[in-house]
This record gives C-alpha cells, sequence and structure tokens, in this order.
C-alpha cells in the first residue's frame, strides 16, 4: 500500500472527527443564546416623603397562572375599585394554585397593602427595582372568596417615606405650593406695556374725555353657556 493511500484514509475519519466538533461546538452555541434569558431594563422607583401609603399610589400587574378565564381580570378590576393602579393582565406559566404575591421585599409598605387585600397569600421578593407588586391567581382561587370585603385603602408608613413607581408618585395635594414655569404665551411683558401707562394712551399726553369714553371696559369675561 502507497503512502498516498495511507495518508488518505488516516485524513478522512480525522477530517469528519473536525466537522462533528464544529457542529456540536454550533448546536452549543446556538441552544446557548436561544435559553438565555432576556432581562427587561426597569426603571426605579422614586423615594417619596409620606405618612401613609394610599392603594391610589401602588401599581398592581395580575397575572392568571390557571386555566380559568377572565380570572387576572376580575382580579385586577376588584383592585382597581378599591384604588389599585392598574399594570398589566396576563397569563403566567408558573405553578400558582391560590394567590401569590411578588414584589422587591416582603415587608415592603406596598407588597403589605395589596396582601392585606387577599386570604392567606404567599409572599415572595425579587428585589425589584420599580417597586410595583405582582399577584399570581390559579385555579383553586375564587375571587368571590379570596379577596377580603371592606380591606384597608391606606398604611401607615412609620419610616415616613417609601419608593414608587414612578409613575405613581402623588401629585402635589391642595394648598401646597405650585411648581413655577414659564409665563403663559401671550403674557409676556413688552416695550410698549412696561411703561405703566394704560392703553390707547400716546406717551406724554394727557387723557381727555373722548379718550376716557372710547376705552375699552376691562372686567370679568362673559359666563360661559352650561356644558
Amino acid at each position: 500500500m502507497s503512502a498516498r493511500k495511507v495518508l488518505r484514509m488516516v485524513s478522512t475519519p480525522i477530517t469528519l472527527i473536525i466537522l462533528l466538533g464544529l457542529l456540536a461546538a454550533g448546536v452549543w452555541w446556538g441552544y446557548k443564546i436561544v435559553s438565555t434569558k432576556v432581562i427587561q431594563p426597569t426603571t426605579p422607583c422614586v423615594t417619596v416623603s409620606m405618612t401613609e401609603l394610599a392603594t391610589s399610589s401602588v401599581t398592581v400587574n395580575v397575572y392568571n397562572s390557571g386555566n380559568k378565564t377572565g380570572l387576572a381580570a376580575t382580579v385586577s378590576d376588584n383592585l382597581v375599585a378599591g384604588g389599585f393602579i392598574a399594570g398589566k393582565v396576563a397569563n403566567a406559566d408558573n405553578n400558582v394554585q391560590t394567590v401569590m404575591i411578588m414584589g422587591a421585599n416582603a415587608d415592603d409598605p406596598e407588597v403589605r397593602l395589596v396582601a392585606a387585600w387577599f386570604m392567606d397569600p404567599v409572599i415572595q421578593a425579587d428585589e425589584r427595582a420599580d417597586h410595583t407588586v405582582d399577584v399570581y391567581v390559579g385555579n383553586s382561587f375564587d375571587a368571590d372568596t379570596g379577596m377580603i370585603p371592606g380591606a384597608p385603602t391606606s398604611l401607615e408608613i412609620p419610616s415616613g417615606e417609601v419608593c414608587l413607581p414612578a409613575s405613581a408618585t402623588p401629585t402635589p395635594s391642595p394648598g401646597e405650593e405650585p411648581i413655577e414655569g414659564p409665563p403663559a404665551p401671550g403674557t409676556e411683558p413688552t416695550d410698549e406695556d412696561t411703561s405703566g401707562e394704560e392703553p390707547g394712551e400716546e406717551p406724554g399726553e394727557e387723557p381727555t374725555a373722548e379718550t376716557i369714553e372710547d376705552a375699552p371696559v376691562y372686567g370679568p369675561p362673559a359666563p360661559e353657556e352650561p356644558i
């Protein structure tokens, strides 16, 4: 047998082994890319000074972990009726049978306020940055009996501050100083109206009886038609 034939016989299986190795590496790389979980960026919460947290400042997402049609929507509607801000309403594939509440920390005030609306909820924490609250309900959960009638709509904050989603931060209450901004269009002072003279008068002239009679009468606007 010639050396060329021997070399050909040896090189063929080596080539096959190299090709199989490259194929296996490609399959592994593709699986790693597909299986890698994409983490969506979240907006951090905003620390707000308050002594009482109301439901109107808490955003709640509700997920249906079972196969009862409309269960998550019903729970979300009940929470919104109690003043909570409606978040996402969708299905989930986790194994929750009754009700589970997920938030940044189990002892956070927004988590405890949501938990007060449910009978014996399981509470878990995931250290989320935006401080929204998730509610998962399963096939064993009944919205009529699993939610507490007359649940509290506020919770005292002994620390005097709470971190809330940026979209849920409360607006200034009546009596607080308004935020100053630029003047409304058309109200900026001009060279003509900064001299302190009345409209219709020429600079340096004394008003006469005619100009007084012809001057427009300023007063409150006419009442609008009732809507």
